[in-house]
């Protein structure tokens, strides 16, 4: 050991006599391995808590056009029911800073994924019917014309399947992220978004299960915004207020979020309150 710690000193350099020490920080006085800990790792998980899957909400924002139902735009919020989290890769080339070698990844360019979210219909369509307006201001799909070229020599129309200006179809995407509590975690927004495809519907008569429209979005970049909670009391707590009504109570409970007497769950109300000022 002190040997070791003797040639760190003389090798002089303050990072590798840091690593030198963090390491045999973890060895004993037998030169092994300290165990396990199960104490500290409970103590990190009830310190920042765990990810829920389930506790989010995707805002589709389309982009400005009276030929959307404002009405169907709301409801997205609460049917959106699977949503992916953004991705990135970095591209990177090879290259070999000497002469001879391995060669070295360089990255030069970001590259991000398609999201995809999974929507439950309504029982006549409109959120299909608001994607595929959508779809349409990005190309003129000919979905909403009675016309069309067939074999009887009729002739689309001069503008059907035109692309139209990046600009004019891009929106936004906010996905929020939430505690076990219903505090407001992360939120990453999807810039300069529209719908890429929309797969198929199966429409079976011998399956009654709730029909979905998967959706997938392209986008050019994502912003991400974090909110820390590394305090303590992440756990079981409880809380009263004494006030004009009488008396309140409320009890946290973790993955249940917050439960007062009123028997009313708090997670609803602070999402709300949360997508109205984020």
């Amino acid at each position: 050991m002190g040997f070791i710690k003797d040639a760190a000193k003389e090798v002089g350099g303050a990072i590798l006599t840091g690593a030198i020490q963090n390491a045999l920080g973890r060895i004993g006085d037998k030169g092994q391995e300290q165990g396990f800990n199960v104490n500290k790792m409970v103590s990190t998980i009830n310190k920042s808590g765990i990810a829920k899957g389930s506790h989010f909400e995707a805002q589709i924002v389309p982009p400005v056009n009276k030929k959307f139902d404002m009405g169907v735009t709301e409801n997205l919020l609460y049917r959106c029911e699977s949503v992916d989290l953004p991705g990135r890769t970095l591209q990177t080339i090879d290259h070999r800073f000497q002469n001879y070698g391995p060669m070295s990844k360089i990255p030069y360019m970001a590259q991000y994924g398609d999201v995809s979210a999974s929507i439950i219909l309504s029982e006549d369509l409109r959120e299909k019917e608001f994607f595929e307006i959508w779809h349409n201001m990005i190309q003129n799909t000919g979905t909403f014309e009675s016309g069309g070229s067939d074999t009887l020599g009729g002739r689309y129309s001069n503008a059907q399947f035109n692309n139209k200006y990046h600009s004019s179809y891009i929106g936004t995407v906010i996905i929020r992220q939430y505690g076990s509590a219903g505090d407001l975690r992360s939120i990453h927004t999807l810039r300069e978004a529209f719908p890429i495809n929309m797969n198929p519907i199966t429409m079976n008569w011998g399956d009654d299960a709730i029909t979905r429209l998967s959706v997938g979005f392209a986008y050019r970049y994502y912003n991400a915004v974090y909110h820390k909670q590394d305090q303590a009391g992440l756990g079981a707590g409880f809380g009263i207020r004494v006030g004009k009504g009488g008396i309140t109570g409320s009890l946290r409970l973790p993955g249940f979020g917050t439960i007062s007497n009123s028997g009313v769950n708090a997670l609803p109300l602070r999402k709300k309150i949360a997508s109205a000022i984020f």
